[in-house]
């Protein structure tokens, strides 16, 4: 067993009689500076699901005219990127466009053998 230095013990002693600390309280989230761009970008990609595939706008576009529009400072594309990325997915999907989710399952029967692939 090895030995405890008198700090530890002292430490161990203090909680025993006064019991352990209260949790921390977790600090209130902080807005990002993109918060007030989210409901604009928002609009565009819900604009989007309109028009054809090739007059859609590229996320390099929302942030061009966010910048010009909007007068957007101190985001950068790296963040708007990710934004649109996760946003897109789930604004197709409440509007019915997602992916289809398809299962096949696939059974081997008995006595199944693969067929060869060797050239004669």
């Amino acid at each position: 067993m090895t030995a405890l230095g008198a700090v530890t013990v002292l430490v161990f002693v203090a909680c025993d009689r006064r019991g352990w600390p209260e949790p921390r309280k977790k600090p209130p989230p902080r807005l990002s500076k993109l918060d007030l761009f989210k409901p604009v970008i928002d609009g565009v990609l819900r604009a989007d699901l309109d028009v054809p595939r090739k007059q859609r706008h590229t996320v390099k576009r929302i942030f061009d005219r966010l910048i010009a529009e909007h007068a957007m400072v101190d985001v950068s594309y790296q963040v708007v990127r990710a934004y649109v990325a996760v946003r897109k997915l789930e604004i197709r999907t409440e509007a019915g466009h997602g992916p289809v989710e398809v299962f096949v399952p696939h059974h081997i029967g008995p006595g199944w053998k693969p067929r060869s692939t060797s050239v004669r």
